[in-house]
């Protein structure tokens, strides 16, 4: 369905799903990168995509162009099957490791504020150890959750010998249907990057949930720039003062 789609908007692109004129150069700086660079470039973009940078033209677009150039002789099919796996791989790794290093004590410190305590969370992680190899496999073809996927597997402590080949394998069919895109399209395929910007949908629901969560902890009592104040410790004088009456030993 979504090849599909993708073959039509292709051909013919309506004006309300085409990106806006001056929206356009930022797009064409992708769209020679990677002729320039061939598998290097793609590899690059898909890896920077996959870390979580947002990048004016979408990684499926990019493949498809990189299958139109196995078509050319510029790139061999095999090289950029493994630019787009390896790419995927190496960049939602750095997702994974930042979740898994710093995303539990953050959910527990913060998470707080949104009802988030020890038992909920054991609970969600021993659903995502349940269904997550399934979720990072099947999951990270529905458009804008990539990113999601990688940060939440780290944060739930998945283990590297399951994330990975997950990661692999999802990547795999991802590289495959749509460098078989690019091939069908052809010259097509640089049309793709015209589309609108739907794939920065995702960083625009994570800054609205950014701040909804600020909003709400802030309404919870979080300070985060109040400065502690600590009690000033009383001095107590040896000497009794002036006036006073003292006990002298006769």
């Amino acid at each position: 369905m979504l090849l599909n789609l993708y073959l039509r908007l292709a051909w013919s692109i309506p004006g309300w799903a085409q990106t806006p004129d001056w929206y356009r150069p930022l797009t064409r700086l992708v769209g020679r990168f990677v002729p320039d660079h061939q598998a290097i470039g793609t590899f690059l973009v898909i890896a920077a995509e996959e870390v979580g940078i947002p990048l004016p033209a979408p990684g499926d677009a990019v493949i498809a162009v990189t299958g139109y150039l196995t078509t050319t002789g510029a790139v061999a099919f095999w090289a950029a099957f493994l630019a787009v796996v390896a790419g995927a791989t190496v960049g939602s790794l750095g997702l994974f490791t930042l979740g898994r290093t710093y995303g539990h004590g953050f959910i527990l410190r913060y998470g707080r504020f949104m009802g988030m305590n020890h038992e909920r969370l054991a609970t969600a992680e021993g659903l995502f150890r349940r269904w997550g190899p399934w979720a990072v496999i099947v999951g990270r073809h529905i458009p804008g959750m990539r990113i999601y996927l990688s940060a939440l597997a780290g944060t739930f402590q998945m283990r590297y010998r399951i994330f990975v080949p997950c990661v692999m394998l999802s990547s795999s069919i991802w590289a495959l249907i749509f460098l078989m895109l690019g091939r069908l399209l052809g010259r097509q395929s640089f049309r793709l990057f015209r589309l609108i910007p739907a794939h920065l949908l995702p960083y625009a629901v994570a800054l609205v949930a950014l701040f909804l969560f600020v909003w709400i902890a802030a309404s919870h009592g979080w300070r985060p720039f109040a400065r502690s104040r600590e009690p000033v410790p009383m001095r107590v004088s040896d000497t009794p003062p002036k006036g006073s009456v003292g006990l002298h030993k006769t």
